[in-house]
C-alpha cells in the first residue's frame, strides 16, 4: 500500500465518524450556515456513484443533514483531505457534485445543495484559491456564463495541537494527520501518545487507538515501532494495557489472522524474508505476559526456539 492511500484510508475511517464530523463542522463552519443545520441527524451516504475511473483515486465523504427550518430538503456535505497544495481541487470536487446530481436525476430526485468541504495538513500553507473560476482564464464578459462555486478550506497546516478546536476526537484526528508530516515528531511523540490516551475513557476509543498506531507506524519514516512501544510504555497502565490486547487478540484468532489484525494494530508484518525474525519479536513481547505454549501457538515458532529467548532474556 502507497502512503497516500494510507492517508486516505485514515482520514476516511476518521471522518466516517459522526461525532468527529459533528465537531468539525460546529466548530469551522460559519455561523450562519451552521445555524440552518441540524447537526444531530448526520448521514454518512454511499458514494457509489462514482465511476470506474474515478473510484480509483476516491477520497471523498458525503454527509447530508436536514435544515433546522423543518423543510425536508437535505443539505450534503462533500469532505476532501489534501496533504499537499492541489489547484485543481475545485475540478476534482465538481465531478464528485456533478456525478451526484446525476444520480439524483435518474432517481427522480430534487437537485440537493452540496457544500465541498476540502480539510488540508500538509507542510505548507495552503495558497490555491477557493473559488473555481480562477481556475479559467476568461474575459470578464464570459464569467456569467461559467459554472462558479467555492469550497470551504480548513487548513490545519499553521495551527498548533493547542489551538485546534473541538472534541478530543477532532483535536486526536487531525494532531494524527499533521504529525506524520512534522519533522520533530519522534520528540513529539510522547505528547502525542498522552493525547492519544484521552480517548481511552470514550466508547470505541480503543478501538480507534488502534488505528492510529497503525496509521503513524506505516505512513512516516520519522518514528519506528520502537519509538511507539517506548511512547506507549511512558503512559504506564493504559499503555501497557493496549500492549496487552494487542497480545491477547493473537491468542483469540491465531498466528494467520492474528498477524494480519496486529498490521492494522501498529505492529509491523514481517516480510517473508525477514518473517522468523518477526516472529521471535512478536515471542520476546510476548514473554512476560503469556505460557511458551501459548506464545508457540500465537507465532508459529517451536517451544525450543521460545526457550532460547527467554533464557537470553533471563
Amino acid at each position: 500500500m502507497i502512503i497516500q492511500n494510507l492517508h486516505d484510508r485514515f482520514f476516511r475511517e476518521s471522518f466516517s465518524r459522526p461525532e468527529i464530523v459533528r465537531s468539525y463542522l460546529e466548530e469551522y463552519l460559519p455561523a450562519e450556515l451552521n445555524g440552518l443545520l441540524n447537526l444531530d441527524e448526520l448521514i454518512l451516504q454511499d458514494s457509489s456513484f462514482i465511476d470506474e475511473t474515478m473510484q480509483k483515486h476516491q477520497t471523498d465523504l458525503l454527509y447530508a443533514v436536514r435544515l433546522t427550518t423543518g423543510e425536508k430538503a437535505f443539505v450534503y456535505f462533500l469532505f476532501e483531505h489534501k496533504s499537499y497544495p492541489d489547484p485543481l481541487v475545485g475540478l476534482q470536487l465538481l465531478r464528485y457534485m456533478v456525478r451526484f446530481w446525476e444520480r439524483q436525476t435518474k432517481e427522480g430526485s430534487a437537485l440537493s445543495p452540496i457544500i465541498p468541504l476540502v480539510i488540508y495538513h500538509g507542510e505548507k500553507a495552503w495558497r490555491t484559491p477557493t473559488e473555481f473560476l480562477d481556475l479559467l482564464d476568461a474575459p470578464e464578459a464570459l464569467r456569467p456564463f461559467l459554472p462558479d462555486f467555492r469550497y470551504h478550506l480548513t487548513d490545519f497546516s499553521w495551527l498548533s495541537d493547542e489551538t485546534i478546536r473541538g472534541t478530543v476526537w477532532l483535536r486526536v484526528t487531525t494532531a494524527v494527520l499533521r504529525a506524520v508530516r512534522n519533522p520533530h515528531l519522534k520528540d513529539e511523540l510522547d505528547d502525542l501518545i498522552a493525547l492519544m490516551f484521552e480517548l481511552d475513557q470514550q466508547q470505541t476509543g480503543l478501538e480507534y487507538i488502534r488505528t492510529i498506531l497503525y496509521y503513524l507506524s506505516k505512513a512516516t519514516d520519522r518514528v519506528d515501532r520502537e519509538d511507539l512501544k517506548k511512547a506507549l510504555l511512558s503512559q504506564g497502565e493504559q499503555g501497557e494495557n493496549v500492549m496487552a490486547t494487542i497480545a491477547q487478540e493473537y491468542i483469540q484468532e491465531g498466528y494467520e489472522k492474528g498477524m494480519e489484525r496486529g498490521m492494522e494494530r501498529g505492529v509491523e508484518r514481517g516480510v517473508e524474508r525477514g518473517m522468523l525474525e518477526e516472529k521471535k519479536n512478536i515471542a520476546r513481547q510476548l514473554l512476560d505476559s503469556y505460557d511458551i505454549k501459548e506464545i508457540s501457538n500465537i507465532t508459529g515458532l517451536h517451544v525450543d526456539e521460545i526457550m532460547a529467548l527467554y533464557t537470553y532474556k533471563n
